[in-house]
């Protein structure tokens, strides 16, 4: 924030307060001018924060000015005239449009039906509350003069509605906005000056002006401060914050509290409150507000089920992504053990199974066969790759079956490796035989023969020993002719070179 924006609206603000400071010694009349002046003043603030900080939703900030200009109008007029009247009813239209226009902007896509149904209990909870105190004393006060009446309960519903309003930006608004914050405040502030004042029978106090005036103040102050171009989401609606939860706790306890502090002086022994005309104390009094009451229970009822609809269908989703991802490792983990063609163990498999044999003691470590295909070369340049990758899944899942006990891998190209527990010499015997098989694959004869290196495990210490020992007896296959095996002699020549022996 840069230095002359932070200087603005907080000397706005201690403008504005010391301007309330010299309406404390005035006659009434004067305050009631230097009400309308900080109105007025309120107003251009407005209008000059639009001009300087080019808000995104600058109807919100337009609106605001208009019913501060009208409210400046309503106190200069001084009178309960139908002029006066009309500009009160305007301007309390204009600003409770303005905060519904906010609270949609601020309202996350797809949450504004729990936006509505939050402003719909703050609007029954706060006119449950306050009708026995506020709002039922003075319909019953005005109910022979149809047109303040009609004006009252005009303002009464687009305050309450104002109230609700707020109440919305503050659960779905960003929380860290000052001009949110301000406007906020600036609501509950006028909302108690109004209704206090309504049940009054005398001029507007000291602290009724001084209400006024902060609250006017507040929105001048909003518009001058930076974050008023921004119409920020809060909080994901569909959650229970501590905001959201301190809101329905108060909503719940504000109608038994008001109707028992209303009840106080008639328990103490005063005179009753005045009410409308008799027949209907009875609805406007009691029935009315235990409805508005039950209704509010009703909507939180409905909020708080929403709520645990919501909590049930992220945790279903959160045990599907859960169970997706177990999925996933499992796969990854296939693949990075298996060969992706045959579905055989690849190198890290073998090189696991390796470095476990090795390490049980001797006599239980079992045998290590290598085996490479010989004439693979030929078929794959004759036939083509995938006649040879055919070639090289059947002998997989042919060889895996042979060696049912043991371990069968595929370590690249046509060369395979298998640990067996035991008859090493018989499982390279079979494995010999199902390799020179005659196949038809893709429509053409195939025929191949392997070689096999045999290794017992109990001679080596290391995995790479067994791999090096078990390809020194391969290439000993090889040489001798292909198409047979040959085991790895532990013993050394006099030259320290280890040699292979057998028969194919």
């Amino acid at each position: 924030m840069r230095r002359l924006d932070r200087r603005l609206w907080y000397g706005f603000l201690l403008g504005g307060a010391a301007a309330a400071a010299v309406a404390l010694v005035l006659p009434a009349p004067a305050a009631r001018w230097a009400l309308a002046g900080v109105e007025v003043g309120a107003g251009l603030a407005v209008l000059a924060g639009i001009r300087r900080h080019r808000p995104e939703g600058a109807l919100f900030w337009r609106l605001l000015a208009g019913g501060l200009f009208l409210f400046a109008l309503t106190h200069l007029a001084g009178s309960h005239g139908p002029g006066s009247l009309l500009a009160l009813s305007g301007a309390f239209l204009l600003v409770t449009v303005a905060m519904l226009v906010r609270v949609r902007a601020c309202s996350r896509p797809g949450h504004h039906r729990a936006n509505v149904l939050d402003g719909a209990m703050v609007v029954l909870g706060v006119m449950a509350g306050t009708w026995p105190v506020v709002i039922g004393p003075v319909l019953a006060e005005r109910w022979n003069h149809p047109t303040p009446a009609a004006v009252f309960g005009f303002c009464t519903i687009l305050m309450l509605l104002r109230v609700a309003g707020a109440a919305v930006l503050l659960l779905a608004g960003d929380p860290r906005n000052r001009a949110h914050q301000l406007v906020v405040a600036s609501t509950f502030l006028l909302f108690a000056a109004d209704a206090t004042f309504a049940v009054s029978d005398r001029p507007p106090t000291v602290w009724h002006i001084l209400a006024w005036m902060a609250g006017h103040l507040m929105i001048g102050a909003a518009a001058l401060h930076p974050s008023m171009a921004r119409a920020e989401r809060g909080a994901d609606p569909e959650t229970l914050s501590r905001t959201r939860l301190g809101l329905f706790a108060v909503l719940t306890a504000f109608y038994p509290l008001m109707t028992g502090l209303n009840a106080l002086p008639r328990m103490a022994g005063g005179p009753p409150p005045d009410g409308p005309p008799p027949g209907e104390s009875g609805l406007h009094m009691f029935v009315l507000p235990m409805l508005l009451g039950v209704g509010v229970s009703v909507l939180l009822v409905l909020r708080m089920g929403m709520l645990g609809n919501l909590a049930q269908r992220r945790a279903r989703a959160l045990d599907a992504a859960l169970r997706e991802q177990e999925a996933l490792r499992a796969e990854l983990e296939h693949r990075a053990t298996h060969d992706p063609l045959t579905g055989l163990g690849n190198r890290a498999a073998l090189t696991e199974a390796l470095t476990v044999a090795v390490g049980r003691p001797p006599g239980a470590r079992g045998w290590l066969l290598l085996l490479d295909l010989d004439g693979f070369k030929e078929v794959n340049d004759t036939l083509g790759h995938p006649v040879g990758d055919e070639l090289l899944v059947a002998l997989g899942t042919e060889f895996r079956r042979l060696a049912a006990d043991g371990l069968v891998a595929r370590l690249g190209g046509d060369e395979f490796a298998v640990i067996v527990p035991g008859a090493a010499l018989d499982t390279a015997d079979t494995l010999l035989h199902a390799a020179a098989r005659d196949r038809t694959l893709g429509g053409h004869p195939v025929r191949v023969s392997a070689s096999i290196g045999v290794l017992a495990l109990d001679d080596v210490h290391t995995c790479a020993d067994a791999l090096r020992d078990a390809d020194v007896a391969l290439y000993a296959a090889k040489a001798a002719g292909r198409g047979c095996y040959r085991v790895h002699a532990p013993e050394s020549d006099r030259h320290g070179n280890r040699t292979a022996t057998g028969v194919g």
